[in-house]
């Protein structure tokens, strides 16, 4: 009877555990498991502290007196006052994906004397006779933001690559302006300050924005060098009458560090403006390009 015992119990487990599989085999398979939602891209950032050694170009009306400017950026160096030359500059991008956030802020304080700048009688009533020579100062601050979508992106040979972004957005300017007229007969100075034997004109504070668009192209040559060009359009009357601004840069990567990748930067600048406001002795314009070299240094984290 043992043995009997032993062969049936065998039997029995032998048909539950037959058992047991076909009845796994016909359970539905189990879902997978869910995948983790995808990563949005991380944020990205560019700083980039540069200078701008500009030559000056155009016309300013203060106080209803009007001076005409042409001061090459040697001209604008050696000025009898070059202590008053001055300038602070600095660019910050941030990037998430396509969409980019862009700024920049630039202060300067810029002149011309000598025969970089005449003084220009168009309103006689106003200014009278010409004066025997002029002075121009500026102090400004020019603030831009902007907001950037990236349109396209293709690879070229090797490890090259292009994007093209569009962006939109304002550019504030304040100044501060300041002609010294020389004193000659006929020059009408009622209105004006007389001090260390000029007359000397000042503009007050002088605030406006001008919207903005434009367009942005990224190059890359190799992992260590690329290219920036941008060109961008605004005014349109809003604020200033008309402003343009063109700006390319080349980079050039010196340093690595864990989480920084450091390069040396060189490029050209242009802005151009041309903005008006009051009548008479208390017009304004400032109608000037704005142009030179610029240097400085990148940081991408």
């Amino acid at each position: 009877m043992t043995g009997w015992t032993i062969r049936l119990s065998a039997l029995s487990g032998i048909v539950l555990c037959w058992g047991a599989q076909a009845f796994a085999a016909d359970l539905p398979l189990r879902p997978p498991e869910p995948t983790a939602p995808a990563v949005p891209p991380a944020w990205t950032f560019v700083a980039m502290p540069y200078a701008w050694v500009p030559a000056i170009n155009g016309s300013t009306t203060i106080k209803g007196r009007t001076t005409d400017i042409n001061a090459g950026i040697g001209e604008v160096l050696d000025r009898k006052i070059p202590a008053q030359l001055f300038g602070l500059m600095g660019a910050f991008e941030a990037r998430n994906g396509r969409f980019a956030i862009m700024t920049d802020l630039t202060y300067l304080k810029i002149g011309a004397d000598g025969g970089a700048a005449r003084a220009r009688s168009v309103q006689p009533a106003v200014g009278g006779a010409l004066a025997a020579f002029a002075t121009v100062q500026f102090e400004m601050v020019i603030a831009e933001a902007a907001l950037g979508y990236e349109l396209v992106r293709w690879q070229g040979a090797g490890a090259s690559e292009t994007a093209i972004d569009l962006y939109g957005g304002g550019r504030f300017w304040w100044q501060n302006a300041e002609a010294e007229l020389g004193l000659i007969a006929g020059l009408n100075v009622g209105d004006l300050t007389i001090a260390r034997g000029r007359a000397i004109a000042d503009s007050g504070d002088v605030t406006w924005l001008d919207p903005l668009v434009g367009l942005r192209l990224r190059h890359r040559f190799t992992p260590q060098v690329d290219m920036v060009l941008r060109g961008d359009i605004g005014g349109f009357g809003a604020g200033s009458r008309l402003s343009w601004q063109a700006m390319g840069n080349v980079n050039w990567e010196f340093a690595r560090t864990e989480n920084t990748v450091w390069s040396a930067m060189a490029g050209y600048r242009a802005l151009y403006v041309d903005y008006a406001k009051g009548s008479g002795s208390n017009r304004y314009e400032y109608d000037m390009l704005t142009h030179g070299p610029i240097l400085g240094v990148t940081a991408r984290f």
